[in-house]
């Protein structure tokens, strides 16, 4: 046997070897006599063996047919399995699915979303992993990342969930001991900064937008975190001007606790799902996108 017969001369055979004759099996599968009688010869000629004792009027297996037979039906069946376990996939949302977001939008938004969906979808599994650095999903494999801004590398699939943005805001004590700045580019020289090195992103830069203008500033960094959160807690201490999610700081903004600066500038941040796949091949995946899409619209407003 010089290679592995087909699996369409396997189908053919056993449909044969169960009502022992060729021209029913040619009216069960639609197709010539004379087709099914070349797809058995094919079949035996591959293997090296006889399957049926031939004559007439009838048909019958041989030692090696029925060995043929009992082999070839288990290798259908566990392709029917095979075909049902896919269409699940298509079809089921249930099992595990893998998911990385950065820390602090992943507490805020991923956490109470999840638990939401859990009501809804309890078959489905969900491992969550919280880090604030660049995920390669293919190597670390990662279902879906849940990315803000940032350069998404082109083999992935990329589908934006929500709008977002960065301003730039400090603490009225801060304001008070050192002014306002009027420009971004006294973020350079003229005043403290802070910035966050979340998910690797290069902190050495800026880059803004004002209308259809844009502009990079190298802010003077004298504090530097790769976390939002602690970067947030050090700008409420008055430590410097800081570039942040509007989601992340809308809270104290309408506390008063930190103040918008800069009005007029921004960052773009919006937020993606970000995949390897088609979402048409996973339940689980399609879902969970679609759901976090709606559920982001109704509470990042």
């Amino acid at each position: 046997m010089d290679k592995l017969p087909a699996l369409e001369d396997i189908k053919v055979f056993v449909t044969a070897a169960r009502f022992m004759s060729f021209a029913r099996t040619s009216e069960q599968l639609m197709v010539s006599p004379a087709y099914i009688s070349k797809r058995i010869k094919l079949l035996e000629e591959n293997l090296g063996f006889t399957l049926f004792y031939r004559s007439a009027r009838s048909i019958s297996l041989t030692p090696e047919g029925e060995i043929v037979l009992r082999t070839g039906v288990q290798m259908l069946q566990e392709l029917d399995s095979m075909k049902d376990e896919l269409l699940a996939c298509r079809q089921e949302t249930r099992g595990m699915l893998r998911i990385s977001c950065s820390t602090g939008f992943g507490t805020e938004f991923l956490n109470p979303f999840i638990l939401s969906l859990r009501d809804s979808y309890p078959l489905l599994g969900i491992d969550l992993q919280l880090v604030d650095r660049s995920v390669d999903i293919v190597t670390e494999n990662v279902d879906l990342d849940i990315c803000l801004g940032g350069n998404i590398p082109e083999q992935y699939i990329a589908r934006k969930l929500a709008r977002n943005y960065r301003v730039f805001c400090a603490s009225p004590s801060y304001l008070e001991q050192h002014g306002w700045p009027d420009h971004p580019r006294d973020l350079e020289h003229a005043h403290a900064c802070i910035s966050i090195r979340e998910r690797n992103h290069n902190p050495a830069s800026w880059k803004i937008e004002r209308g259809g203008e844009k502009l990079t500033v190298a802010p003077n960094s004298q504090l530097s975190v790769n976390n939002g959160n602690v970067a947030k807690q050090w700008c409420l201490n008055g430590e410097g001007i800081l570039l942040r999610s509007i989601w992340s700081i809308r809270k104290e903004l309408g506390e008063g606790r930190l103040v918008h600066v800069l009005p007029e500038w921004q960052q773009p941040a919006d937020v993606y799902a970000v995949y390897s796949r088609q979402t048409g091949t996973s339940a689980n995946l399609r879902v969970f996108i679609e759901q976090l899409e709606l559920y982001l619209k109704q509470n990042m407003a």
